[in-house]
């Protein structure tokens, strides 16, 4: 990956002042940037944000070039103007890490007071940093926002970004600061209409969930052992019976018998392509053994269902699943929180990820409602 040389794409709207622009910063701008870093950060973050507005700033003029930073593989900083000119009215600022390892990082993104409440001038000022990221090649564009910046968090998670979790205390004692990505598609994607996450389409939309029958056993099977052995020792054609076993024992709904709930994905041929079996627990979670799909996209498919075909079982939801990229994704953007990294757990050689959804109330408590 290699820096890229890049000039910004003018952005669009009406300001009283003039069309706002965006432009490369220069030296005559270090005073906006100085006073913008240390009025907006300091609620959030500790330090010095006048050297770190100078430190950025330095490095963007030095060609993108930041002699401290070791993953740091250009810097660019970007200046949105009322108009033409260096004597346009500043209205925000964007600076961009672009980063060895093919992300971008936006670090950040801020307008003045004033234009915060303006629409279009954050989204035009995301707009540079998706093309930016785009032409640097990169894969993702990522940013930490503080969980008390609840403007700032909304306008992230309203634009496509993910949440991936949250570090109490990591700038300032007492604030959480969040992490959030969004992929950079190829090509710029129409106004309203975000990207397929791992470039599958919507491959889940053709799935029908449904109650597991008798005649699904032998598709059951033949997904579980093709998908589940490689990450869970132990999972077998004998796991998989005594699985359909604990479904047929639903009715009674005896925590202490270990009942299952059997929910299926099928496509239109009625091979089945997912499942999601559902153990209550005493104390009211319900864990989620299997949950699997013959791919990622097929996985978001399902996933979208659960809320609604568990709802009422139980507290929360959560399942154990392997480390993947592809996984992890589907899980985040389908709302579900990392809650604990398990090592060995199911096998000596992975990590297993503990994931947890909290559940919306329903009547149903045996899954027949919903057949």
């Amino acid at each position: 990956m290699t820096a890229p040389a890049y000039t910004p794409r003018s952005t669009t709207g009406t300001l009283p002042h003039g069309v706002p622009r965006t432009r490369h910063a220069t030296e005559s701008d270090r005073e906006f940037l100085r006073t913008l870093f240390a009025d907006t950060l300091s609620p959030f973050y500790n330090g010095d944000h006048i050297a770190h507005a100078d430190r950025v700033l330095d490095a963007h003029l030095a060609a993108g070039r930041d002699k401290f930073g070791h993953f740091s593989l250009s810097q660019r900083t970007f200046v949105l103007c009322a108009g033409e000119g260096q004597d346009a009215t500043r209205l925000g600022v964007l600076h961009l890490v672009v980063k060895r390892q093919g992300t971008v990082k936006i670090s950040p993104l801020i307008l003045v007071p004033e234009q915060r409440s303006r629409s279009g001038l954050g989204t035009a000022l995301l707009g540079v940093a998706e093309d930016f990221a785009r032409e640097a090649g990169a894969r993702q564009l990522y940013c930490t926002v503080a969980a008390a910046n609840t403007a700032a968090l909304g306008f992230f998670l309203g634009h496509g970004f993910v949440l991936a979790g949250g570090a109490p205390g990591q700038y300032k004692p007492g604030v959480t600061e969040y992490m959030l990505y969004k992929d950079v598609p190829t090509v710029p994607t129409a106004p309203g209409r975000e990207a397929a996450a791992d470039g599958e389409g919507d491959a889940g939309e053709n799935l029908r969930v449904r109650l597991f029958r008798p005649e699904d056993a032998q598709g059951l099977r033949d997904l579980i052992l093709r998908t589940m052995p490689e990450a869970y020792r132990g999972v077998d054609g004998d796991w998989v019976d005594a699985l359909v076993a604990g479904h047929n024992r639903r009715h009674a709904a005896d925590v202490n018998n270990k009942f299952k709930i059997i929910y299926v994905a099928v496509d239109e041929a009625g091979t089945v392509r997912g499942v999601a079996a559902a153990g209550p627990k005493k104390g009211e979670p319900v864990k989620l053994m299997p949950l699997c799909a013959d791919s990622p996209a097929l996985l978001g498919g399902l996933l979208d269902q659960l809320p609604r075909l568990f709802a009422g079982l139980g507290r929360k939801l959560y399942s154990h699943l392997p480390p993947d990229p592809a996984i992890t994704a589907r899980m985040q953007s389908s709302g579900w929180s990392l809650e604990g990294l398990l090592p060995a757990a199911y096998h000596p050689d992975t990590c297993t990820v503990q994931w947890g959804l909290f559940l919306p109330s329903a009547q149903s408590r045996s899954g027949e409602a919903h057949d």
